[in-house]
């Protein structure tokens, strides 16, 4: 059997590269309401349109876990880029401290600021 289509005219002529699919039946079919005029697209709240979002100051907990996600990330990152030398004591005191000082300074930022 030849793999070039393009020599052998007959399988096209005679249908050999379509496949039969069977019909979809009453299961297959999945009913849509149209409300287009209705939804904005993909906004904020749009699950629980009724609700407010407002603004607010973050939470020291919310900001500790965002710290530490950073922290674990540079470390992977620079595990891929630093190997073993990412580990050493030096390295990650100063990884840590950068961290620190600059979340300590962006949620003093956030917090002082008013949100108007």
């Amino acid at each position: 059997m030849d793999d070039d289509a393009g020599r052998d005219e007959t399988a096209a002529r005679d249908g050999g590269f379509t496949e039969e699919y069977e019909l979809a039946t009453e299961a297959d079919v999945i009913e849509v309401e149209d409300d287009a005029e209705e939804g904005e697209g993909a906004v904020a709240g749009s699950f629980a349109p009724d609700l407010e979002v407002t603004p607010g100051t973050p939470k020291a907990e919310n900001v500790a876990f965002v710290a530490l996600g950073v922290i674990f990330a540079i470390l992977a990152l620079g595990r891929m880029f630093l190997g073993q030398q990412m580990y050493a004591p030096t390295t990650l005191a100063g990884v840590i401290l950068v961290v620190l000082v600059g979340t300590a300074a962006l949620y003093g930022l956030f917090v002082r600021t008013g949100d108007a």
